[in-house]
């Protein structure tokens, strides 16, 4: 024969451990949903405080830059001044050295002038002295006649001048007439014992000069013409 089991049905401590249960269960989601969400809150943060840092960082290197920039510019200047400045110099150095060795040469012109002035008697053709200018081809002459002579007659000589040199086609001799520029030339010439006489001379294109011919003959004598060859001067630097 079975037995009968007869329970008592308790609907609200079923009821309380399931709402218990439930509660439980969402406490414990909280807590990590509430633990994940202070930890993504952390890692704004840090990288808030990141970008902050890589922002100073940046701002700090921007200004250094332009500082830099500006520094470089500065530099730029003063070494385009200085630079300017040293080129100037360099000139006005040449200048001088290029006046030096003129002056220098007609020292040494007149000084051979004197020498063999005092030595000559009679029409002499004492010296040739040649400058460069500065337009290409183009160079300034000065020739010394003497007259030394007991008398202080005057005395009338023709002069002819040429300047020998060498061209594309070889050999060639140029008159005076057609190479002076900027005045006329005279054949004629009277003096009494010292004249110089100045021109400026220009060759053709290709033209290089190597001897200059001068020759006197005076009027109303007997004498033989006066003839001397002066070497071009050879080109400085």
């Amino acid at each position: 024969m079975s037995k009968l089991v007869i329970k008592k049905h308790r609907p609200l401590e079923i009821i309380l451990a399931v709402v218990l249960f439930s509660a439980a269960i969402s406490v414990v989601i909280w807590l990590l949903l509430d633990a994940n969400h202070w930890r993504f809150i952390k890692s704004q943060l840090t990288q808030s405080e990141d970008s902050r840092l890589l922002w100073d960082v940046n701002q700090s290197l921007d200004i250094e830059n332009k500082q830099l920039r500006e520094q470089v510019v500065i530099l730029e200047r003063s070494t385009q001044i200085d630079n300017q400045a040293a080129a100037r110099l360099q000139n006005d150095i040449k200048g001088l050295q290029d006046q030096v060795y003129r002056l220098k040469g007609e020292l040494e012109f007149y000084e051979g002038i004197m020498t063999a002035t005092t030595d000559s008697k009679g029409l002499n053709i004492q010296g040739f002295h040649i400058e460069g200018a500065d337009q290409e081809n183009l160079h300034h002459f000065k020739l010394v006649l003497t007259n030394v002579a007991k008398s202080d007659k005057i005395i009338e000589v023709t002069m002819d001048m040429s300047i020998e040199g060498m061209n594309e086609e070889g050999s060639q001799v140029l008159s005076l007439d057609k190479v002076i520029t900027g005045s006329k030339f005279d054949r004629e010439i009277k003096f009494k014992n010292f004249e110089r006489i100045e021109g400026n001379l220009i060759f053709p294109e290709g033209f290089k000069p190597s001897r200059v011919v001068v020759e006197l003959r005076q009027k109303g004598t007997n004498r033989a013409a006066v003839k001397r060859e002066f070497e071009w001067p050879a080109k400085k630097g």
